[in-house]
């Protein structure tokens, strides 16, 4: 084991110290409430998003279908305001084309109707669509502004975390360079594979990494043996305190 002195043991238990921030640190922006409700909020705006794409189609549909009814039953009533024009002003004389123009007028009627019980079911749609369209955009609006202020909100909050982090980290790297290199070594490597803990203060009899309370012999030894010394359970470097 590398030599340690009391010294860089507490410069180690202050590594352990910015380190622990530094994870924790990490945990909390991995983790804040408002990211995850932000993520859940994306994903039912994208819905929305999407269910107005194709109710803003379905209603653009029904609106064309609409005007070219309407576009249909003008160019009919101008074909029956000319048949009837030339009917009732004399010009034409002759019973068997007056009963032709008749029939004709009939037949434009007769379609015109056709196409105006249409026009009143594409209106009936044009209404439903448009009311769908109008509580879509509300919802996806609304979605949108909340979307927008709780970014900022997770945003600000993630800036905070790094700037904190960025700290703890410039510590780190202080305190990191007055350790000696074995022994730092050697916590990196226990710090590794437990959970990020590689040092920790023996405090009233108990090692703080497992929580784990020391045989009084073993405390005694610990104690008058000095130097580096690590936990039986754990097994990490301890500290005495």
């Amino acid at each position: 084991m590398p030599p340690a002195d009391e010294v860089s043991l507490a410069r180690l238990l202050a590594l352990q110290t910015e380190d622990s921030s530094i994870q924790r640190l990490a945990a909390r922006r991995a983790s804040l409430p408002e990211a995850e409700r932000l993520q859940e909020l994306d994903e039912v705006l994208a819905e929305l998003r999407s269910d107005h794409e194709i109710a803003q189609g379905q209603f653009d549909d029904v609106n064309r279908q609409g005007l070219k009814l309407e576009g249909e039953i003008e160019l009919i009533d101008v074909k029956i305001a000319g048949e009837e024009q030339r009917m009732f002003s004399g010009a034409v004389t002759n019973s068997k084309e007056l009963s032709a123009l008749q029939a004709e007028v009939e037949s434009l009627k007769r379609k015109k109707s056709t196409i105006e019980d249409s026009l009143l079911e594409i209106m009936e749609q044009r209404e439903s669509t448009s009311a769908t369209l109008e509580r879509l955009t509300q919802e996806r609006d609304e979605a949108e502004k909340e979307s927008a202020e709780l970014t900022r909100t997770v945003n600000g909050l993630i800036s905070d975390i790094d700037a904190e982090t960025s700290e703890h980290e410039k510590a780190r790297g202080e305190i990191a360079g007055l350790v000696p290199d074995g022994l730092l070594d050697l916590y990196e490597k226990i710090r590794e594979v437990k959970g990020g803990v590689g040092a920790a203060a023996l405090s009233a009899g108990t090692c703080q990494g497992c929580h784990t309370k020391i045989p009084q012999k073993e405390l005694e030894r610990i104690r008058a043996e000095g130097g580096l010394q690590r936990c039986d359970n754990c097994p990490r470097i301890l500290v005495t305190t």
